[in-house]
């Protein structure tokens, strides 16, 4: 915990407006159609970091102590982060991917007649 009110007031502001975000994405995910679906997944994912990040913002206000898991933590971390990497990379891989052009239409002859006040 440290001392300064200026660092303690950041992270107040910083834990209630993750909390707030979890609420948010939390919401999101339910109202997603279904598990499989791009909204659901992104959202599970961005609760799972908010748990770490609540549990990083309370260790350094004081609230809880977790002792010696800095190694552990940046391992779970950097595990995180690849996983995300994948999960973007795959969901957006179908949008990377070069797509067949579509067959060239026909081409639409102009009606080229002159067509005046008396027609025959």
């Amino acid at each position: 915990m440290t001392d300064d009110i200026i660092i303690q007031v950041a992270e107040s502001f910083t834990f209630i407006g993750v909390v707030l975000a979890s609420l948010i994405f939390a919401r999101l995910a339910l109202k997603a159609k279904s598990t499989g679906s791009f909204r659901f997944e992104l959202s599970i994912f961005i609760l799972i970091w908010a748990a770490a990040e609540i549990a990083h913002i309370a260790e350094t206000l004081g609230l809880v102590s977790f002792g010696g898991l800095d190694e552990l933590g940046l391992a779970v971390h950097m595990t995180s982060m690849a996983a995300f990497a994948v999960f973007v990379g795959l969901k957006s891989y179908g949008f990377f991917a070069a797509k067949p052009n579509p067959p060239p239409m026909s081409a639409v002859k102009p009606d080229t007649r002159i067509r005046g006040a008396i027609d025959p």
